[in-house]
């Protein structure tokens, strides 16, 4: 199973969007077994898939505790082939009860438990905040590959130095991951973008997707429908983007 992970230290660059398009396209058109991973504490995309529950302590909880998927922490969508493993704002008190435990190891937690479902699946997509709390330290030690989604904006571009510096030292807890690359999403043109843009693909020093996604106006109105941009407007640029987009992924992004 390969684990990615979906991140960025800025919020409202489209990681959850991402996440859940690569989820739904890897099982209905590469016909993959996929498990979503919602390490958010806002849980946008328990919601999305209409799977959010707020009254009692979630999946993703549950493994950052126990180190386990116990039975019922992993829940049916309506996509068949996509699993998901939910979230609500239990995370909070959760990653508090570890800060406090000094005893057991804190970094190692979804890697255990994401290895023992790890034959069920072909890939686990995560979903992680826009922050370097515990829950996304012990995603990014589980994981393969990140994608960073970036607006291209000052506040979402200045990150990105932070948290590949990040992965980087993470890397001594998890020798395998690397960044696959960046994804440009919510773009308009305009000279200010494309200055940006040739700033990322030649200065960053990180892999970006030849692929951007165009800004998409009514991508609200799709969250309010409880539907991905490729399920509420399959016609839109930002729906055909994505498309573009999985299919370099599954290329090797390059």
């Amino acid at each position: 199973m390969k684990v990615v992970s979906i991140i960025n230290l800025k919020g409202g660059v489209g990681k959850t969007t991402t996440a859940a398009i690569m989820a739904e396209s890897l099982a209905e058109t590469y016909h993959k077994r996929v498990l979503l991973f919602d390490n958010d504490k806002q849980g946008n995309i328990s919601r999305l898939f209409d799977l959010y529950n707020g009254d009692v302590v979630p999946g993703a909880c549950v493994a950052l505790k126990s180190r386990a998927l116990v039975p019922g922490t992993i829940q049916k969508t309506a996509i068949p082939g996509v699993d998901l493993v939910n979230s609500n704002y239990f995370m909070e008190l959760v990653e508090n009860e570890i800060r406090a435990d000094q005893e057991s190891p804190q970094h190692d937690r979804y890697k255990a438990a994401l290895a023992a479902v790890a034959g069920e699946y072909d890939y686990c997509i995560v979903d992680n905040p826009p922050d370097l709390g515990i829950n996304v330290i012990n995603a990014i030690v589980a994981t393969d590959e990140v994608i960073i989604p970036v607006n291209l904006d000052g506040y979402s571009l200045d990150g990105l130095e932070e948290l590949a510096a990040q992965v980087k030292n993470i890397r001594a807890l998890n020798p395998k991951v690397r960044i696959a690359g960046c994804l440009v999403t919510d773009f308009e043109k305009s000279d200010y973008a494309e200055a940006a843009e040739i700033w990322l693909r030649t200065k960053s020093g990180l892999h970006v997707y030849n692929q951007h996604i165009r800004h998409y106006k009514k991508a609200k109105d799709a969250t309010i429908a409880k539907k991905t941009i490729t399920k509420f407007c399959i016609r839109s640029g930002a729906a055909q983007d994505y498309k573009k987009f999985m299919a370099e992924y599954m290329k090797g992004g390059k």
